[in-house]
């Protein structure tokens, strides 16, 4: 029986800003912490996101989330996820999925400037057409009403930290 509410910090931010990296901090800082990245939910060879892959994509983000939301051992669930292209769909799809499990729900905008968000996708070897797309989609997250943390001057570490004070704030 549940007796008490995991929270699930969702950080969200355009692609190459460092979701990913701050999440893998957050889950070392957090005790009794799951991390989930929707990567491995659409581990598909080729990948692709059709009629077929989205709504399997959509039960395995959902499935995995739910698990771990309603895990007693579980304190915090960890996710980063970007909206750009079919993406906004799987996550409007996921939220459904997820309002009838109980949950503190503590949504975060990671951001930085775009020279530092091009250097960092640059340093990940990424190629120019996925730089481009990256870039053309950073305006999504700018009426995002979620509290939002530049990291463009700090390490990993001090964003993480600046996540688990907002966390604290709203628990």
């Amino acid at each position: 029986m549940r007796q008490k509410l995991s929270t699930f910090i969702f950080i969200c931010g355009p692609n190459g800003v460092g979701k990913s990296t701050v999440c893998k901090a957050l889950h070392r800082k957090l005790t009794h912490s799951a991390w989930l990245e929707s990567e491995w939910c659409r581990m598909i060879n080729p990948f692709v996101l059709n009629e077929e892959t989205i709504p399997l994509t959509i039960g395995n983000i959902s499935g995995m989330l739910s698990s771990y939301l309603t895990c007693n051992w579980v304190d915090y669930v960890v996710f980063p996820y970007g909206f750009h292209g079919a993406r906004q769909q799987i996550w409007t799809a996921v939220q459904r999925n997820l309002a009838e499990v109980p949950h503190r729900f503590i949504p975060i905008t990671l951001t930085c400037s775009l020279q530092e968000n091009t250097d960092r996708m640059k340093r990940d070897r990424r190629d120019a057409a996925r730089i481009q797309r990256a870039l053309a989609s950073r305006n999504l997250y700018d009426s995002l009403p979620y509290p939002t943390i530049d990291s463009t001057k700090l390490s990993v570490n001090e964003t993480a930290d600046k996540v688990i004070a907002i966390v604290h704030e709203n628990t």
